[in-house]
């Protein structure tokens, strides 16, 4: 990791109790405390899919958000190639401007969402998510200057921790017009899950946002409902 990275997560560590409070998604369901950054899978296929899917079990009563404090938001971002080792971002140092960003990613993450979701579906995109995503989108583009290369560069007056976020909306974009909808899937374990992913397999066919994970389930799920049929059938026959 670079020095200037993990020096801005260390002081963010070390801010104390009564500097730094953990910032909590505002959901109408139970949170459960997060596993290690380095734990949380990448199944999305791509870095804005990723993103949405750091809500873990979206659709359950107990949900696991991934991004719960800025310092983990910063670690999932390194961990998933939104924020590079050469950034040189720069930390919010005060609580209400790490509270005021966690709040954006917050925001952000929810819009795409409902944007992908409306793709899937087939349906008419929320006009607040369209909004959001395209004030992010010029942000993105304003940040930018064409160098010497001729290719597009980051400006360093807008490399802070707001950067992977305009990484991430630009990623978003060009998934959003150059992917056909029929690849961007929804995870087929819609009872909690609600993972998003897009599909590159050979048949077009994948369910699964993992078959280690929700794949699995399932066909335990199955089994067993089997193993009660067949139980059943058995004591009807004796009976």
């Amino acid at each position: 990791m670079d020095a200037t990275i993990k020096t801005y997560l260390d002081g963010i560590k070390d801010c104390g109790t009564g500097r730094f409070e953990m910032h909590r998604v505002l959901r109408q369901h139970h949170h459960v405390p997060p596993r290690p950054v380095a734990d949380v899978r990448l199944d999305g296929g791509r870095l804005c899919l990723d993103f949405v899917n750091t809500i873990h079990d979206r659709y359950a009563l107990e949900v696991e958000d991934y991004l719960q404090q800025l310092q983990r938001f910063l670690e999932w971002c390194i961990r998933a190639g939104a924020l590079h080792s050469d950034d040189n971002v720069h930390a919010p140092r005060s609580a209400r401007q790490r509270a005021a960003l966690m709040r954006e990613v917050e925001g952000l993450r929810d819009h795409l969402h409902a944007l992908f979701a409306a793709r899937i579906d087939d349906v008419r995109a929320p006009a607040d998510a369209v909004r959001g995503l395209d004030r992010w989108v010029h942000r993105a583009w304003a940040g930018q200057s064409l160098g010497a290369d001729g290719r597009l560069h980051w400006r360093k007056d807008v490399r802070d921790a707001r950067l992977p976020l305009k990484r991430i909306v630009l990623d978003a974009l060009d998934l959003l017009g150059s992917t056909p909808a029929s690849r961007l899937r929804r995870c087929a374990n819609t009872s909690s899950c609600g993972w998003l992913f897009l599909d590159t397999s050979k048949n077009q066919r994948r369910r699964w946002c993992a078959m280690e994970t929700c794949g699995t389930i399932d066909k335990i799920r199955r089994y067993r409902h089997g193993s009660r049929e067949a139980r059943a059938r058995r004591d009807g026959l004796r009976g």
